[in-house]
């Protein structure tokens, strides 16, 4: 069982698991002046929710036998994360990506609260379903994106066929004070008094995340940080709050768990994913850090559409 320590030491390198890619169309500018390359979307949307708007991108085709596949970004990212692996999985399937509340071009009509839980953000997600007319879906999530699949599969188990959660914190709830002591006061260095997010250095995300890319990856995730900028603490405040390990008992999907070979943080919840959930395999992207959608793409499209043919 993993005490305090350790758990503020995983959560902080979550928080800094925020390299990220670049974003939706060029040309395109968010209200903080950030503006984005080229991506591979065939088309981006809005849907208006409760509380808010979420963005998304689209690129494949709709399959009749096949569900689409859901593609959810990490803490402080942006759904151009995934930019390199959702043409490699559309092969005859339609994918969708999406930016999570307050990040990306997806905007809150409010400030942040102080937390945004898992499940609030599944709700969104699962109206945004209905809206779009997908009944059942696919999930591929990493870091957060990861552990909001985990309440999509566990709450709404009729939508969720496939689950593949990548590089993500599972573990147990954690009480208001502890959350206050772990992410309000015990990360200056990623944190400033202000809430938003400082900028990460190069070697701290070596030695926290293994990445093999470093500096593209470091640079982007800066910029995609600074976008999401206070919706960070208060998603990883949700993170904390929300019981994963006793989730992943509830879930029915068949589970992929995926890691980086150089990952040397996420890793530490395998063996008890493992035992939590009913039908799961493990994998690991070769020559990869942590965040394998950027480190290593190709080979992270691989063991992804095996799981999604095969389970």
């Amino acid at each position: 069982m993993m005490n305090r320590r350790d758990l503020a030491k995983g959560l902080g390198l979550m928080t800094m698991a925020i390299a990220a890619g670049p974003a939706m169309a060029a040309g395109e500018a968010s209200a903080a002046g950030i503006s984005f390359p080229n991506g591979p979307w065939a088309e981006t949307g809005l849907i208006r929710r409760t509380g808010g708007v979420l963005h998304y991108a689209r690129i494949g085709a709709t399959e009749q036998f096949r569900p689409p596949v859901i593609l959810l970004h990490k803490l402080g990212g942006w759904l151009a994360d995934w930019r390199d692996v959702a043409p490699l999985i559309a092969n005859g399937r339609e994918v969708i990506a999406f930016d999570l509340p307050g990040h990306g071009n997806s905007r809150m009509d409010s400030p942040p609260p102080y937390i945004q839980t898992l499940g609030e953000t599944a709700a969104m997600l699962v109206g945004a379903f209905d809206e779009m007319g997908l009944t059942q879906v696919d999930v591929i999530g990493t870091s957060l994106g990861g552990c909001v699949g985990t309440s999509l599969a566990a709450f709404y188990p009729e939508r969720v066929r496939r689950l593949a959660v990548v590089s993500s914190v599972l573990g147990r709830a954690r009480t208001l004070a502890e959350i206050a002591e772990i992410v309000d006061r015990g990360q200056p260095h990623i944190y400033g008094p202000d809430g938003l997010p400082l900028a990460t250095g190069t070697e701290s995300m070596a030695s926290a995340f293994g990445i093999v890319n470093l500096e593209r990856i470091n640079a982007e995730g800066n910029a995609s940080r600074m976008q999401a900028g206070r919706w960070i603490q208060c998603q990883e405040r949700g993170v904390v709050i929300t019981d994963i390990a006793a989730n992943l008992k509830r879930i029915e999907a068949e589970t992929l768990l995926l890691y980086g070979e150089y990952d040397p943080t996420f890793v530490q919840f395998r063996a008890a994913a493992e035992t939590a959930l009913r039908h799961s395999r493990t994998a690991y992207v070769p020559n990869s850090g942590a965040f394998v959608t950027q480190d290593n793409p190709p080979a992270t499209a691989v063991i992804l559409n095996e799981f999604l043919e095969n389970g």
